[in-house]
């Protein structure tokens, strides 16, 4: 089975049925619920999420799994999909060996600190002898320090070696929500013995006061991390683009109307909800929409769903669509080429990957500005798991027309014209 029997929406738009798919989803229509991700969830019998391996707790969600593994326990890479139960038992397909989870995830890419770190420090270096602060009555002592170990290999690599730890455990630290334990780690690091032993083997015999030299290790840890934050969006975005290359317009053009209904879709549901949670669900879903009066880059996806507009459509914004993109890359690097199966599909381990995206993580803080972490990212596992409903509903019927295709051009036909033209060739 090729890689495009599956993962590609690349259909002409007019003989691609999405529409029959997902129902027309205008101000008026009814039929949005019936997606099963969209339906309120019978409760179970016995209870169903994702077990907690430290305390046993039960959550529902992914997000309240990872954060309460996180901050009670101090473990942030534990999988969620790994620790599902249902009706109190663990589900034995969701859990996979090292050895399986390795291969999934050499196919996601992610910037690692070899990669910035030699460009963020020399940046550093730069915005500390440039800062106007630190020149206002003439070259300063920090100015001084910074000109002098420009070309120090052993102070670059001692700077490098404070923070390969922290920033390997913590791939996505330039994300609000996962600064917390970094940062933890990175001001204890300030006052630990690696400065002091620093400052002893580097800086001691500069000619500088050991209190220069001390708050200029201070001050280029404080701007190194700045630095690196800014180098990492920066590489995480143009991987990115290089995997958005891979889109074809049509693709695109289907992923903005999906990005419409998805809205809707949810506004139904969580306009069934009351109180304050439901004022917190739909402030979140209203971020999504549109606003805009004037085209943007993303305007010429629109095509199709200004075809198929009669007036109750919805438009998404721009990062809501760029969000939604991010998605669909995120899955079919993980599928890749392998061959398509049950495991393959899994919804969580799909949701789990999508949710610990870079690039989804960056455009979900800039939708949701002025929005807690804990109750957006609620919201955005729904918008997850309807995404990976509609596509897979997209996909079974791609495999299912090709089937069909196949099996009906490989039945040898038995009409008297057929066989005329069979024995008049030979």
């Amino acid at each position: 089975m090729s890689k495009s029997d599956f993962l590609s929406w690349d259909d002409d738009l007019d003989d691609f049925e999405l529409a029959y798919l997902l129902g027309d989803y205008t101000d008026t229509d009814t039929n949005a619920d019936s997606v099963s991700a969209c339906k309120k969830p019978k409760k179970d019998i016995q209870c169903s999420g994702y077990m907690c391996p430290d305390c046993k707790k039960v959550l529902k969600t992914i997000s309240g799994f990872r954060g309460h593994t996180a901050k009670q326990h101090g473990k942030s890479n534990l999988k969620a999909f790994q620790h599902r139960i249902q009706n109190g038992e663990v589900l034995q397909d969701q859990i996979t060996t090292p050895q399986s989870d390795k291969s999934q995830q050499s196919t996601m890419t992610a910037v690692t600190l070899d990669s910035i770190f030699q460009s963020a420090y020399n940046n550093t270096l730069i915005c500390i002898e440039e800062d106007p602060m630190y020149n206002i009555f003439g070259e300063s002592t920090i100015v001084q320090i910074a000109k002098s170990i420009s070309d120090s290999v052993e102070v670059k690599t001692f700077f490098y070696d404070l923070f390969r730890e922290i920033f390997n455990s913590n791939p996505n630290l330039s994300l609000n929500h996962d600064r917390e334990l970094f940062f933890t780690k990175f001001h204890a690091l300030r006052l630990s013995s690696s400065i002091d032993k620093g400052y002893t083997d580097h800086f001691s015999q500069n000619g500088f006061t050991p209190l220069d030299n001390k708050n200029f290790i201070q001050i280029v840890m404080l701007e190194l991390i700045n630095q690196l934050l800014s180098q990492q969006t920066i590489q995480e975005q143009k991987s990115s683009d290089i995997n958005h290359s891979e889109l074809s317009e049509n693709d695109q053009n289907i992923l903005y109307y999906i990005c419409g209904y998805i809205i809707r879709a949810c506004e139904k549901r969580y306009s069934k909800l009351k109180g304050d949670l439901r004022s917190m669900k739909i402030n979140c879903i209203e971020q999504v929409k549109s606003t805009s009066t004037t085209n943007s880059f993303v305007s010429k996806y629109n095509k199709w769903t200004e075809k198929k507009d009669r007036g109750g459509l919805i438009m998404p914004s721009d990062n809501f669509y760029l969000l939604t993109r991010e998605f669909e890359t995120v899955v079919r690097k993980h599928l890749g080429d392998q061959e398509l199966n049950a495991k393959s599909l899994l919804h969580d381990k799909l949701k789990e990957l999508i949710m610990e995206s870079f690039m989804v993580k960056y455009y979900s803080e800039q939708i949701f500005v002025g929005i807690d972490y804990d109750d957006y990212v609620l919201i955005l596992e729904d918008i997850i798991h309807l995404f990976l409903t509609i596509r897979g509903f997209s996909t079974a019927k791609v495999i299912r027309n090709k089937m069909i295709k196949d099996k009906v051009t490989s039945k040898k036909s038995l009409s008297l014209r057929q066989v005329l033209k069979e024995k008049h060739n030979n």
